[in-house]
């Protein structure tokens, strides 16, 4: 399934010097393992990423990150367990150069095993490399154009890893409807994300404000600007709460609206952040798009109410009023709205607030602790 692009005679040519040069570096990955990631910043797909390369900290792989990551805040928790190339602007600029360098050097080790994760640069590689090497994927979602880039692909993945049945579903559907036959569907493989869960729940005081959390990155679906005004709503009507809101957001909220909320910047630092979530009482979402955040499992996890768009995944775990509260997904006033009365509502009936608590830090311990995470990625990856 090879574009005309990979077939143009000049890019052929760059990619047969590529490779050339690349059999000839004199390094060597004694592992045979090779990540590629778009970023080492601060994000849940992030984390994930992280938690996947920690799997196989015995082996130290290499990992490359193929974009300019805007922080570091997670680079540490790469490198404790692999060798990784923050090489970004090289991998951009000398395509496809560097593509025949990668799929030289890679192609030299007799059990290469690629891996990677909404990455361009990894899909324009897969056609160049030897067909001894076993390919996976990783998709968190669909709508963030992966999909489409590994169709042209599809027969050099060996293996696509989803976070769940809902991603699952999506991806065979997106399959249908470009014409992709079933056989393909075998290659799908479901590995939950998974979260540190603790052993006790935290007790939370039912009888102050209202802690709301929201912690992740700043992009237009996310819509962070309806957090702040909901914030402003509920101090203008003097309900009782506090919005902590986790990440470099201050761009992303309207007008005046800062002032309604509190606004740490991105937390790199783990205790530091399960603190926070010990200490809130909801975690809140309004993306308009997700496939099932991570920072809903690690609220959960620390007995926080998910107060979330019923977008994506999240409907395949919370459930309204049993285990979380379920906002609307589409016009941002009834987003607004429905977020100000979700925390009237909590913020009055809190022997309620207290039972969902107690419900969402079950559900979390029963379904997010992963156990079997690391096993299921080397099983994958390795087989």
């Amino acid at each position: 399934m090879k574009t005309s692009f990979h077939t143009h005679p000049l890019m052929v040519l760059l990619v047969r010097l590529g490779v050339g040069l690349g059999r000839l570096l004199p390094v060597r990955n004694r592992s045979g393992l090779f990540f590629f990631f778009p970023f080492y910043h601060t994000g849940g797909a992030e984390k994930v990423h992280a938690e996947i390369v920690n799997c196989f900290t015995a082996e130290r792989p290499w990992v490359f990150f193929v974009k300019r990551s805007r922080d570091r805040q997670f680079w540490q928790q790469f490198t404790v367990a692999a060798r990784c190339f923050d090489c970004g602007w090289l991998l951009k600029y000398t395509y496809p150069f560097s593509a025949g360098i990668l799929a030289g050097l890679i192609g030299r080790h007799a059990n290469a095993r690629v891996f990677g994760c909404n990455a361009l640069f990894y899909y324009l590689l897969l056609p160049y490399l030897p067909p001894t090497v076993r390919a996976t994927d990783l998709l968190h979602g669909l709508g963030g154009g992966a999909e489409q880039f590994a169709l042209p692909v599809l027969d050099r993945l060996d293996q696509r890893v989803v976070i769940s049945d809902w991603v699952k579903g999506e991806l065979l559907n997106f399959y249908r409807k470009n014409g992709i036959v079933p056989s393909f569907d075998e290659k799908v493989t479901i590995i939950p994300n998974r979260v540190m869960v603790p052993t006790e729940q935290p007790s939370k005081p039912h009888d102050g404000p209202i802690q709301i959390l929201f912690v992740g990155r700043g992009s237009e679906e996310k819509r962070i600007h309806l957090i702040g005004r909901a914030a402003r709503r509920c101090v203008e009507k003097e309900i009782n709460v506090s919005f902590t809101l986790v990440g470099d957001l201050d761009q992303w909220l309207e007008d005046g609206d800062a002032a309604y909320c509190s606004c740490t910047g991105g937390i790199s630092d783990f205790a530091v952040l399960q603190a926070l979530y010990a200490t809130s009482h909801l975690v809140v979402i309004v993306s308009s798009r997700e496939g099932f955040p991570l920072t809903i499992m690690e609220g959960m996890a620390q007995g926080c109410v998910p107060v979330c768009t019923a977008v994506g995944g999240i409907p395949e775990h919370i459930r309204h009023l049993e285990n979380g509260w379920l906002l609307p997904a589409g016009d941002e006033q009834a987003v607004v709205k429905a977020l100000f009365d979700a925390v009237v509502y909590l913020a009055g009936n809190r022997h309620q607030l207290a039972g969902l608590s107690s419900a969402a830090a079950c559900y979390a311990r029963d379904r997010f602790a992963g156990q079997r995470f690391c096993q299921q990625y080397r099983q994958v990856i390795q087989r």
